[in-house]
């Protein structure tokens, strides 16, 4: 596994699936019917996700960058408060923003489709970080939580 685990995997299906929920809803729903959210409110809620998921993106980006190539297992910065923030960003920021800017009602379900191959693809890559990093990560899993952070902590 490489230093974007499942994550290149996950994003190629999520965007693809955006595409073509673009697609479909420009060519065959745009005469159909209207937005589903007004134009504004989509633009400065989904712009605002937007760029909120980037920045969160790009901090675990370097964080993890800097713990693999230390050979070390990232648990600073963004790290210290979800295992996954790059799936979290695409997960609660970028697709959703994505999604409302759109406001069609396929890519208003591009969320939902993300959270549903992250669940199913996050167990992988944590059974290799387990492999690797054994009990320090076991003590880390039960600190962190997975895409959600955790309110009250063990």
């Amino acid at each position: 596994m490489n230093r974007w685990g499942m994550g290149t995997m996950l994003y190629r299906a999520t965007i693809l699936y955006a595409l073509l929920a673009m697609l479909y809803d420009t060519i065959l729903i745009a005469g159909f019917c209207d937005r589903l959210v007004p134009e504004r409110l989509a633009l400065a809620v989904g712009g605002t996700l937007l760029l909120l998921g980037l920045v969160l993106y790009a901090l675990g980006v370097f964080a993890v960058y800097k713990a693999v190539d230390a050979d070390q297992l990232a648990t600073r910065g963004v790290y210290a408060v979800v295992r996954h923030p790059l799936y979290a960003a695409w997960v609660w920021c970028i697709v959703p923003g994505l999604a409302l800017m759109q406001g069609t009602l396929l890519t208003l379900g591009a969320p939902v489709v993300a959270a549903i191959f992250y669940r199913l693809c996050i167990p992988h890559e944590e059974a290799h970080l387990r492999g690797r990093f054994g009990e320090a990560y076991d003590r880390y899993r039960e600190r962190v939580g997975g895409i959600v952070p955790r309110v009250c902590r063990p």
